[in-house]
């Protein structure tokens, strides 16, 4: 290569390093938010709310929230050609997830369901390379099953309570995320994200609170501290989903998939620090072994492209 040709692809190069960078520090952000999510929930669901009151309220949240955003930026929210199959498979992909864990949870134990969703990250890495969005490498390989077998360490796998129903509800939420990851991120590079999910969050209250008017359910906690509860999962869940939408375009699938693993260190953590839950060792040396593969992902992955 010439030095003039090397002089203009410096830029270029650069240019893509910081969006790259950007797109870390959303997703990383993301995952924090996601992990405050649940730690509020506790809080509501202890003091007599219910996970489709809360779905319904993120929800219409994230619609009024994300028309606020656009107008801020002075950017349209409206429908344009070819968004219709897009929106109607995020709405579709999203309530897979968020309602097929919620589903699991209440037939197999916590951990166990949060073990089949975090298979997500092997779907999305053979969707990846199928579709030729990116290459499988051996540090990808590597840290995404260090990431595994340290998540599985953290909540513990308890094969005790075995149910069928739980377990197809945990992998069709993992099937969900690998949608979204992989079919949503190519959609939302076509289109504007917000706009998308906009449509999506509006299209998603429709079933959930049909399902709520005619089951009766709808039920927000009498105290304080659940209307804190209530407010802190809804708050995380708008400024999650924001940036995770933000980091679609950023980040590629496979990366986002293992950085989303770090959401359950962070909960753990959370839930030592705010609820005062105990931790075991096994679940210190699975959360650091998380956190181990997540950096060594992201700071090696860099190292690797530079010149």
């Amino acid at each position: 290569m010439s030095l003039a040709a090397e002089d203009r692809a410096a830029p270029v190069a650069r240019q893509g390093d910081a969006r790259q960078g950007l797109g870390l520090i959303l997703i990383f952000l993301t995952t924090a938010c996601f992990a405050c999510i649940t730690t509020f929930s506790k809080l509501a669901y202890a003091d007599g709310s219910n996970p489709q009151t809360l779905m319904l309220l993120r929800f219409i949240g994230f619609a009024i929230f994300i028309l606020l955003f656009q107008r801020l930026r002075g950017r349209p929210v409206r429908l344009e050609p070819g968004m219709g199959l897009p929106i109607f498979g995020l709405a579709c992909f999203t309530l897979m997830l968020s309602g097929g864990y919620l589903v699991a949870a209440s037939f197999i134990p916590v951990g166990l369901a949060a073990v089949l969703l975090y298979t997500a990250p092997f779907m999305v890495a053979a969707v990846a390379v199928l579709m030729g969005r990116e290459r499988m490498t051996v540090l990808k390989a590597v840290t995404m099953a260090l990431a595994f077998v340290g998540l599985v360490m953290a909540v513990g796998l308890d094969l005790s309570h075995l149910d069928l129903r739980g377990v197809v509800a945990g992998l069709t939420a993992a099937v969900g995320l690998v949608l979204v990851i992989s079919l949503g991120g190519v959609w939302m590079q076509r289109h504007d994200p917000l706009v998308l999910y906009f449509f999506a969050s509006l299209l998603m209250v429709v079933p959930v609170g049909l399902y709520l008017l005619g089951t009766g359910s709808f039920s927000l906690p009498p105290t304080r501290i659940g209307l804190v509860g209530v407010a802190g999962a809804t708050l995380f869940f708008l400024a999650g989903n924001l940036l995770w939408a933000l980091s679609m375009r950023l980040v590629p699938p496979i990366r986002m998939a293992v950085i989303l693993n770090l959401e359950t260190p962070i909960t753990i953590a959370l839930g030592a620090g705010v609820l005062g839950e105990r931790l075991g060792l096994w679940q210190l040396v699975g959360a650091g072994l998380v956190v181990a593969a997540i950096m060594a992902l992201t700071v090696l992955g860099r190292r690797s492209r530079l010149p």
